[in-house]
């Protein structure tokens, strides 16, 4: 199993997500007080779902 690891800053939401050779981006929609720099978690839930 490849390894996941995600990173953040301490102010805001955007994470940096590497899921093995993999980068992604999460962040929650700016009227939550994000940047909408990536999906939200609830999408990133709804898309394993799918997968």
């Amino acid at each position: 199993m490849p390894t996941v690891i995600v990173r953040g800053q301490a102010s805001g939401f955007a994470q940096e997500i590497t899921a093995g050779p993999h980068r992604l981006a999460a962040d929650e929609p700016s009227s939550a007080g994000g940047t909408e720099t990536g999906p939200n978690p609830y999408e990133f839930l709804l898309a394993a779902l799918g997968a």
